[in-house]
Parts: C-alpha cells; structure tokens; sequence
C-alpha cells in the first residue's frame, strides 16, 4: 500500500538517455571540451554513482531584434538567460548512461556513445500491439525520410511499411509494463515519459541497460538485424578504410560505379570526371577510368568526396548532372564477422544470415530460356527492345503500351516484350538498385493486375493485337491459370562469372522478394542476363 502511494506522488518526468560505449572509462573522455564545462558535485545519498556537467553561455540577441528595433520607439530588452545545458552521467555495472538536458547531447563526443541504443530499448520493453508512431528511411533511390503516426496505437503491420526497403529509425509506443514508462520512443537515444523521483534514477537506469542488453526483441522484430543503417564514426571509418583498400587493390569484384539516377540516353552524350584533363565522354562508368586520371598516392576518402562524375548533355556544353565518386561506389564487404554494403553515398549493415539467405534463394531462380542478342552499352533500353522484337514475331513489343486498371485512371506498363510461350519480359539496364528494384515492383504489379483484373487483361489484349495479331487469343477473358505465364527479368549488364550475385545486394533482396510473390500467385519466374558489349 505504501509502495501504491509513494508512487502516486511521483510526478511524471520526460528523460533523454543515451548508453556510453564501455571503451569510454570516465564521463570526461566523453566530452568534446573538457574545459568549457563545469563539473557540480553530487549530492550524498541519492543512490546512484554519478557525475554532473553543465555548460552556459550567454545568449545572443536574436537576429530579428536590429530590424524590428528600427521601427520601435522605445528599445527592446536585450535577453539576458544564459543558454545552459548539461549532461548527468550515472553509473550502472561497469557502464556510464548519460541523461541530457537541453542541448547537452552537443557537448558528447560523436563516437562516445552506442547507436540504436534507444531503439533496442524500445522493441525490448514495448508491447507490439501498442506502437503510436514510425520513422523510417528508405534505402534507395533519392533517401527519403518519412513518419507515420497512427491516431491510435496499432501493430506494426498497420504502418504498411515494406521492410526490404525502408528501416525502421525512431519507434515510439507504449511499454508492456507501465511502471517502466507511459510512453518510449528510440532510436540512438531513448525517450522516455515515467512517473520517476531522483530516489528512482539508479533503478530505472539498471531496468534500461537490462531492456538494451535482452533479445527478446526477436520474437516480434525479427527485421531489426537484417538491414541498419550504419552512423558510428569509428565504424564508418574502418569501413572508409577497407574501401580505400579494395580501390586501391584493382582486384575486387564487389565494387563497381554506378549512376545513382536513372540515365536517358537520348540526351546524354556519357560519362566523364572532373579529374581529366580534357573530359571525354563515354557511355561505362569505370573505376578503373577513374583511377587513370588520379594519382594513387594522393586517393583519399576526402578526394573520393570532392571529385565528380559528370553525365554530358547531347546539346550543350553544360554537363546534366554531376555527383561525387563516392555517392557513385556500389561495394560489398565484411567487417569483423559482419556484412556491410555502400550504396548511393550510404553504408548499410546486413546481418550475415540475411545476406547468405538472400544469396541462396536468388541462386534457386531459374535462368530464362529465352536467348537475346547482346547490347550495346550506348544503347537505350527502348531501342534495344524494338531490336529484339523485330528478331523474331514470336515477340510482341510492348515496351510504353500501357494498359488501364478496371475502375481506374491508373495504367500499368503491362512488359518490354510478350511471347507467344506467355512470357512477360522486363527489360532494365543494371545502374543503380533502386531503378532494378523497379523494374521488379513492376513485374510483380503487372503479374497481379493480369491475373485479377478483367479490364487489365482486355486492355492488353487490344495492345498485343495491335503488334502481333497472333498473339492476342494468349489473352483470356476469363482469369487465366498464372502457371501458363512465366514473368522474365532481362538484366542488361557486362558479363560477370558470379553472376546474379553481381547484382547489387538492394537489388538480390528485392528480386528475391518479387520472386515469392510471382510464385505465391502462380507464376513461373525466371532470371535473364544480356551482355553488355
């Protein structure tokens, strides 16, 4: 009963907490500038081994004051709070967690402190019927970072997140247990609201490190070790190393260049660097090109950053886009037993199960029996499938013959190229994983319309018709059986003795993923490489 009232009388208090890596021995090996801080002493008594540190700085007049002044009569009062924040480092076993207040997190070192400790913190203690809200970011294409907040707590699967692309960075929800907390939200730090007193910090601090150090998470997040984002500067560093390593090496067959956008040929004269003397365009994006124009004692991580690729208009002098090297390294490597992969300027961890899984299913997917010419490397994608259709008419073109779904203005490119074996052909240039990732979205959006849609299905009759008249009765009225339909993946791409596992990982994931969804309607998948000549 005493218990009962004494937590009554606690008031609920908003925290922001962060874990120490256990390298850092003392609070002040952790602090950016030791001496532009001033440490308090600690109370006796308060149950816990800590260590206060407050910094303050008097405030600067804000910039609107000189315009507003001049229109004023009398002067404004200059402001004269201090801007103070601080850190409260408590000890807990043998390691430091450190509760912030105001803006103290700016006075942490970078590398002081454990990432996703906040998040971990979450999954551990929340109940997974109860999250409130997601942040998320997508991992390819332009990055993009996105929330969804429910107007009640749901489940996970109420957030319709796809799991293979986008990662999961701040969750906030409700907690299993309600004298841990009314609310957390994590992602390196962890939020808390709880009804908690100075008497109740040791505990709760030891509840935390417990939440962070438990796998329980697993039974209801099992997502969380395939795929983070990686954000710990000594990590980033060692994998900066590792890749200036494999550059420099000239031997690796996990790293390439790639566009990060999607490239239209027809008005793109190619590719040159801002390291050549006299830039010439070419249609392949090397790095062994790269590395002619550079000397190899001076390559560094930082002149990966500032030297550019650019991509050459057809009609003017002035390149259409230009981006860094690095934004434009696609590299796979491990890192003390762990998988990470560069890709569009971001390194990512995979856990290495995932990634051997991933690997092993894209290897089950059948080659195509279909056998097409090579391609150029300066060769459009439309132009190259008009070159294929007119090889046989066995193939119907319908590369940007869109057809409309039933009930709606939406219309669905339905393939590149449809055979008279009931092939849906996908035809995409290997650049970066996003655009890959859309030709298989669009395999498997296609695949279902077909398969549910009448209107669809009428709609691409007519266009079939008008190419290959001979193919149109391929076409049902009625829902046809999918396991008479095969669904083709062609990959333009140079010819590599891994291949598929050439691919980029985005692009083995989300393949793979494509594939259990065409086989779970019905449908035979199959994978086709074209060599690029």
């Amino acid at each position: 009963m005493a218990t009962k009232m004494a937590q009554q009388r606690r008031r609920v208090r908003h925290l922001t907490a962060l874990l120490i890596k256990s390298e850092f021995g003392k609070p002040k090996d952790c602090l950016k500038d030791f001496a532009s801080v001033k440490q308090m002493e600690m109370r006796r008594g308060v149950g816990f081994t800590g260590e206060f540190y407050v910094f303050s700085k008097r405030a600067k007049a804000p910039a609107w004051m000189g315009f507003v002044s001049q229109m004023l009569e009398s002067r404004l009062t200059e402001p004269k709070n201090d801007n103070i924040c601080a850190v409260l480092f408590v000890r807990v076993q043998k390691r430091w967690l450190v509760f912030t207040q105001g803006h103290g997190r700016n006075l942490l070192k970078t590398d002081c402190f454990e990432r996703d400790f906040g998040i971990k913190v979450v999954l551990n203690s929340v109940d997974p019927k109860q999250l409130r809200s997601v942040d998320v970011r997508s991992v390819e294409s332009l990055t993009t970072q996105m929330r969804k907040q429910l107007s009640r707590n749901s489940p996970m699967a109420a957030f319709a997140l796809n799991l293979h692309q986008d990662i999961p960075r701040v969750i906030a929800g409700k907690p299993i247990d309600e004298q841990f907390a009314k609310l957390i939200a994590g992602s390196d730090s962890l939020s808390l609201s709880a009804k908690l007193e100075v008497e109740d910090l040791g505990a709760k601090c030891e509840r935390l490190l417990a939440a962070y150090q438990s796998n329980t998470y697993r039974e209801h997040f099992p997502w969380f070790d395939q795929l983070r984002a990686v954000r710990d500067p000594s990590v980033l560093a060692s994998l900066s190393t590792t890749l200036l390593e494999a550059i420099r090496s000239k031997k690796n067959d996990d790293l390439h260049l790639a566009p990060p956008d999607i490239i239209d040929w027809n008005d793109s004269s190619g590719f040159s660097f801002s390291t050549e003397d006299e830039p010439t365009p070419r249609h392949e994006l090397l790095m062994e090109e790269y590395l002619g124009t550079v000397d190899m004692e001076e390559l560094s991580f930082e002149r990966l950053k500032r030297d550019r690729v650019w991509l050459h208009d057809t009609r003017t002098d002035v390149p259409l886009s230009k981006w860094s090297v690095f934004d434009t390294i696609v590299f796979e490597t491990e890192l003390a037993g762990k998988v990470y992969v560069l890709s569009g300027g971001d390194w990512f961890q995979v856990d290495k199960k995932f990634a051997d899984g991933v690997k092993a299913k894209l290897g089950q997917i059948p080659a195509s029996t279909l056998v097409f010419p090579s391609a150029r490397s300066d060769q459009h994608e439309d132009d190259y499938n008009i070159q294929v259709a007119k090889t046989s008419k066995s193939y119907a073109l319908m590369d940007r013959r869109n057809a409309f779904v039933d009930g709606s203005r939406t219309s669905i490119e339905v393939c590149d190229l449809f055979t008279k074996e009931g092939q849906f052909v996908h035809v995409k240039r290997k650049t970066r994983s996003a655009t890959l990732s859309h030709l298989f979205a669009q395999g498997v959006v296609s695949a279902d319309a077909f398969l549910m849609d009448a209107g669809f299905r009428n709609h691409t009759r007519n266009q079939v018709v008008k190419v290959q008249p001979a193919l149109g009765p391929l076409i049902p009225d009625v829902r046809p059986d999918p396991s008479k339909y095969e669904v083709v993946f062609a990959i333009i791409t140079k010819r590599k003795s891994n291949w598929p596992h050439s691919l980029p990982f985005f692009s083995q994931l989300n393949l793979t993923h494509a594939h259990d969804r065409l086989l779970r309607m019905g449908y035979r998948v199959s994978l086709l490489r074209v060599d690029e000549r």
